[in-house]
This record gives structure tokens, C-alpha cells and sequence, in this order.
């Protein structure tokens, strides 16, 4: 929490002093972050550590994504709607949530794939948590969304039948 509070006042510290201390943010505290199942607050120091760290390429996603905003949540909502009923029908009991993807894991992306922004097809991301502790319940629901949407090949994860070491368990895939 403390980590969090600086990085979120680092700009009233010195240039080299907020490279220091966002280098150290990235390198330990968001992987703490994450070891220790705290996604929103890892997503927070990553994307802050980054604004220091690489100010063009933060302001330069920031820019376009902030331009292509009102599309993505449309995009989101026009997504899950069918989502919704097909998991009605089914008479499942679920929470689904549309979120669009962080900074720094776009930034990550595009460096992984050496790709420009334009090029990143999946900014935006899908959750869908299942209220039972039934495995097959989620592959139930992987064959309801891929009959709704065609899968992407190469771009399946699956984190149920092997966990992170963290003990995380869910299912990737893109559409």
C-alpha cells in the first residue's frame, strides 16, 4: 500500500529518483503484487512504473486508446450480450465483466510481438467467473463461447488442469 501511495505522488520527486524508484516497483513490488493475488494493484504499479520508465510509449497508448475508448466499451457490451443469454439458457451462475487491458501488458505485447499498437488485436478482455468449484463447469462454458465466437488458434491457456504457481485457475482463450 505504501509502494502504491508513492508511485502514485513519484511526480514530486526528481527525474532520477522516479526512474529508481519505478524500476524497483516493476522488478519487486508488482510481482510481489501478483504472487501474492492482488492483479489490480500490480496492473496499478505496472502501469504507473511505465509512465516513468517510457513516457513517450505511455503517453503514445494512452493517446490512441483514449481515442478508440467509446468503441471498445461498445465493443465490450455488444460482446457479452450474447454471452449473457447463452449462459441464462444454461442456467448458469456467473459474474461477466468486460474490462480493456492495461498499459504497460499492451506495451509488453506489442514489444513481444514486435508489432505497433494497430496491430494488437485483443485490448480489450473478457471475465467470466464461475460461482461453483465444478472444473467442468468452465470447459462447458469455453464450448458455449467458441460456438458463439470463432477461437483464435495458438491463443489457448489453460491454467485449470495446470495451475499458476500461485494456485490461479481460469482459462484463456481469445476469440
Amino acid at each position: 500500500a505504501d509502494r502504491l501511495h508513492n508511485m502514485r505522488t513519484l511526480e514530486f520527486v526528481s527525474p532520477h529518483k522516479q526512474r529508481r524508484i519505478a524500476t524497483e516497483t516493476l522488478e519487486i513490488y508488482a510481482p510481489f503484487a501478483n504472487r501474492f493475488g492482488l492483479a489490480k494493484v500490480k496492473w496499478e504499479l505496472e502501469d504507473l512504473a511505465f509512465k516513468y520508465l517510457n513516457k513517450e510509449a505511455y503517453n503514445e497508448i494512452s493517446k490512441k486508446l483514449k481515442e478508440t475508448r467509446k468503441e471498445r466499451e461498445e465493443y465490450i457490451r455488444i460482446v457479452t450480450e450474447p454471452i449473457i443469454k447463452r449462459l441464462d439458457e444454461h442456467e448458469l451462475v456467473y459474474h461477466i465483466g468486460g474490462r480493456p487491458k492495461h498499459f504497460y501488458s499492451i506495451y509488453k505485447k506489442m514489444i513481444k510481438q514486435n508489432k505497433p499498437l494497430e496491430d494488437i488485436y485483443d485490448l480489450s478482455a473478457m471475465r467470466i467467473i464461475l460461482e461453483n468449484n465444478d472444473p467442468n463447469e468452465c470447459y462447458y462454458v469455453l464450448g458455449i463461447i467458441n460456438q458463439l465466437f470463432k477461437p483464435i488458434p495458438d491463443r489457448f491457456k489453460d491454467f485449470i488442469s495446470i495451475p499458476k504457481r500461485n494456485n490461479y485457475q481460469s482459462i484463456h482463450n481469445t476469440v
